[in-house]
């Protein structure tokens, strides 16, 4: 499949339920972490997993899809160095951009804006 491709609903849709089954089982889990960093950084990958899911069903093509995708890959990086390097910072300041860049999806949707091209 091209990465050019529009996105279809079924694999929007695919990608909306696994989003947030990945994101409530990451949750759910996180307590059995051995240390309070690993389950906090469990949480926040499933964030990441929400964000991306949530998102899924208002983006326009696959490049979009994959742009997530691989933001959300960078934020996971970014998260391990945060919650494993104690950089509060970062992981605050990504715990608010994941999910606000995924609810302002669908206003740019509306608006027709394209962040990703």
């Amino acid at each position: 499949m091209p990465a050019s491709r529009d996105l279809t609903k079924p694999v929007a849709g695919l990608v909306f339920v696994l989003g947030w089954a990945i994101g409530i089982t990451l949750w759910s889990v996180a307590h059995l972490a051995p240390t309070g960093e690993t389950g906090a950084f469990l949480v926040d990958i499933g964030i990441l997993a929400v964000s991306v899911g949530f998102a899924a069903p208002f983006l326009k093509s696959t490049n979009g899809l994959l742009a997530a995708v691989i933001l959300a890959i960078v934020g996971i990086g970014l998260f391990a160095f945060g919650d494993f390097l104690h950089v509060t910072v970062i992981t605050y300041l990504l715990r608010l951009l994941a999910p606000l860049l995924a609810v302002l999806t669908p206003v740019y949707r509306l608006l027709d804006f394209r962040i990703f091209a």
